[in-house]
């Protein structure tokens, strides 16, 4: 199944294009013109080709072409082979190059998605486009690309309405997920060839998505447990001193260290959801020393958890270990295992929520000094939120979008928004990597709460 992506130049044909099929790699420019040769781009599932979209160049003789393709009075039923014959004139001729080119794909078959800018009003001049379409009998669908206000939408819909059987309103640099679905429901409808297509490809798109979301838990939980337990050792002089200057460096390699395993989880993070082209400072968001950056002063204020969430979710995980612990004896505790983890939680994380934010020490050994881990009981939630917005902003952006990927820092994380109940259960698994060290298992169950946190983004 094909579909021909057709209207005039620089109109946002190549972003509807790149944000159907996920392809950041396709050109997009400002200027007219960008696309002068039809270009094939598939939908896969893995290896699984769904459909094709073919991107065309724009209208550049549309009332021209129309003129000579009325010269000859033709009856409804003859009006596609008129078209053919049009094709067949001037295909290789220096005349209406551009109408050839986009024209080809329809007449083999392609359906067609006509694009128009609905951010402009609408102009008569446009319907000797639609009428030419129109001659083809192909299926078609009008899409508005509305980045405007939205004030010229209804006029458009108007005039469209009368020449493809369907209209729709949408925004190639804002549609979500949930928004590129709509289009190929609408698109179901176009004729009895492309249902059953379009409905296969909606049910693998839509499990494609649920495992994106299920990957990309286990990355961030995957990174969150390994920066939490890391730990650098150095050897020193058999003295076991440490110069100030010495113990700057290894302190700086310790952080560069935990930024590299955040900068590579963003990008194995993107890669899930096929963006290719994301320059690599914007996987880490901000430079080395920047406020914003993950050991800078700002992003310990905004992000993670109040002191005073944090000592209740310490609470709450302490009483779900003791919990485990009641449960594995039958009860036989008179359930004094929850009670005590519940203390021990408080006490332990209000301790180190209101001690020194020093965020990484040294332990001297026999000729080694080791640095690490962060003790901070908030280290881990500011990683969860820094992961989290990173998602926002992949989620939010799709593959038409230019430019750095922009993540809001500043209004807190979503971490703190959590229900409770949430933020219960992603300390319980918090405190038992920190205190047992993680495994498969605790990697599994924290990156399972973390997909429900993501799934409310």
């Amino acid at each position: 199944m094909k579909f021909a992506v057709v209207g005039r130049s620089n109109k946002g044909k190549s972003s509807i294009v790149a944000t159907i099929v996920e392809n950041d790699e396709i050109l997009i420019a400002p200027t007219p013109r960008t696309t002068r040769i039809s270009q094939e781009f598939e939908l896969k599932v893995g290896e699984r080709i769904l459909f094709s979209i073919i991107d065309t160049p724009g209208f550049e003789e549309a009332p021209a072409a129309l003129e000579w393709l009325k010269r000859e009075s033709v009856a409804a039923h003859q009006r596609r082979q008129r078209v053919q014959a049009f094709y067949d004139t001037f295909q290789g001729s220096n005349r209406f190059t551009f109408e050839c080119e986009l024209l080809k794909p329809i007449l083999e078959g392609a359906a067609i998605l006509y694009v128009v800018d609905a951010s402009h009003p609408y102009r008569p001049n446009f319907e000797a486009e639609f009428e030419i379409l129109q001659w083809t009998g192909q299926p078609s669908l009008a899409l508005l690309n509305q980045t405007g206000d939205g004030r010229f939408v209804r006029d458009w819909q108007a005039a469209l309405g009368q020449y493809f059987r369907k209209t729709l309103v949408f925004n190639a640099h804002t549609a979500r997920f949930e928004e590129r679905i709509r289009i190929l429901e609408e698109l179901r409808f176009l004729s009895d060839e492309t249902r059953p297509v379009l409905d296969e490809a909606m049910e693998l798109l839509k499990s494609q998505h649920q495992s994106r979301l299920r990957a990309a838990s286990y990355i961030l939980a995957e990174f969150i447990s390994e920066a939490m337990h890391y730990r650098k050792k150095v050897a020193v002089d058999d003295d076991g001193s440490v110069s100030e200057q010495e113990k700057g460096r290894y302190m700086d390699e310790y952080y560069d260290h935990i930024r590299k395993l955040e900068k590579n989880s963003r990008r194995a993070l993107a890669e899930i959801f096929s963006f290719k082209s994301l320059d690599s400072e914007e996987t880490e968001l901000s430079p080395k020393g920047q406020s914003d950056d993950l050991f800078g002063r700002e992003t310990w204020e905004f992000l993670g958890l109040s002191r005073t969430e944090l000592i209740a979710t310490g609470t709450a995980a302490g009483a779900l270990a003791g919990g485990a612990i009641d449960a594995s004896v039958g009860g036989a505790s008179m359930m004094v295992g929850t009670g005590l983890g519940a203390v021990l939680g408080s006490l332990g994380t209000g301790y180190l929520a209101f001690s020194d934010p020093q965020v990484a020490g040294f332990r001297l050994a026999r000729k080694a000094v080791t640095v690490g881990p962060i003790k901070s009981p908030n280290f881990p939630w500011i990683l969860l939120d820094r992961g989290l917005l990173f998602m926002v902003g992949i989620l939010n952006r799709t593959h038409a979008q230019r430019g750095r990927l922009l993540v809001d820092e500043k209004h807190g994380g979503p971490s703190s928004r959590l229900s409770k109940t949430d933020k219960r259960l992603i300390a319980w698994h918090l405190q038992k990597i920190r205190w047992i060290g993680p495994s498969e298992g605790s990697i599994s169950r924290l990156s399972d709460e973390i997909r429900k946190a993501m799934e409310k983004l």
